[in-house]
């Protein structure tokens, strides 16, 4: 089952004292990063919270966002922060000036900027940490649904990339025995052509005809890299995703094919090669997406 890294997830709690919404949002990272937006009175709890996050996501850069309304104003002694206040008047005031925006900001948008009102205790009650842990729960829980859904979309199309390079693969094969005796006939041609010039010299001729025997032979690389597209469809059925493995084993595909390109000395089989390594190159960018 392949997962993506890039997803979305988030859910509302309400009570008759709070109205709690999570948002995540993950995006392409090789480890795990996390961006929290976090009020300061639940910067206690961050930690658990980021935790839990890696234990679920595993990779990517997840951006997070916590949103708490007070229904009830006796649940809280609110207080301005009045210091902050000013300070956020103050930069906003003169950003006015240097941008030429006339506008002053609102009272009740200041109020809204972060940590501009706090409890007297500058805690969560336990209420609300309940009701927290339950809507950054369920959000991650939406975004693995929305990581699974656009995975499977990658999975398929990655698969069908993998059938072609079989099919392209075939072509390769079926030409084997007409290139090997076009191989075979240059061979004799230059033989005779070298053979008054390096007949004194029968390890020279030796080495002549070893080369391009090697160069012949692709049979082994034809072998692995069917292995290797096995090998790749598997992991892609397999209940855990591991893009990092998927990563590696396309890696070496990419290998065997480049080998028989370099060995093949035959159009229709470079045509085939080089339509391998497109295939290929879509796999790999699709992979870089994979959890």
């Amino acid at each position: 089952m392949v997962e993506s890294m890039t997803g979305y997830g988030a859910h509302t709690v309400a009570s008759k004292n709070y109205q709690i919404t999570v948002e995540l949002k993950s995006l392409n990272s090789k480890f795990i990063e996390h961006n929290l937006k976090i009020p300061r009175s639940y910067m206690k709890n961050e930690i658990a919270l980021r935790n839990f996050l890696t234990t679920k996501l595993r990779r990517g850069k997840i951006s997070g966002s916590l949103s708490i309304e007070i229904l009830n104003p006796d649940k809280h002694n609110l207080r301005i922060n009045t210091a902050l206040v000013a300070a956020y008047a103050k930069e906003l005031n003169a950003l006015g000036k240097t941008t030429g925006i006339s506008e002053k900001p609102s009272l009740e948008f200041l109020l809204s900027l972060p940590d501009a009102m706090m409890g007297e205790d500058g805690v969560a009650d336990e209420e609300e940490w309940k009701m927290i842990d339950e809507a950054f729960r369920v959000a991650t829980s939406e975004l693995l649904k929305s990581r699974i859904h656009e995975g499977k979309t990658l999975g398929d199309d990655m698969k069908r990339s993998c059938l072609e390079i079989r099919e392209l693969l075939k072509v390769v094969i079926e030409r084997l025995p007409d290139r090997t005796k076009l191989i075979r006939s240059r061979v004799e041609a230059t033989a005779k052509e070298l053979k008054d010039a390096i007949s004194h010299d029968q390890n020279r001729f030796e080495q002549e005809l070893i080369y391009y025997i090697e160069r012949l032979d692709i049979n082994e690389e034809i072998v692995r890299l069917q292995k290797h597209i096995d090998y790749f469809i598997e992991l892609l059925d397999d209940k855990n995703s591991n893009g990092k493995q998927l990563g590696f084993v396309a890696q070496e595909m990419g290998r065997e094919i480049n080998t028989i390109g370099s060995k093949a000395n035959d159009a229709t089989m470079q045509i085939a090669v080089v339509k391998m390594k497109e295939e290929l190159e879509r796999i790999k960018e699709q992979g870089f997406n994979i959890v």
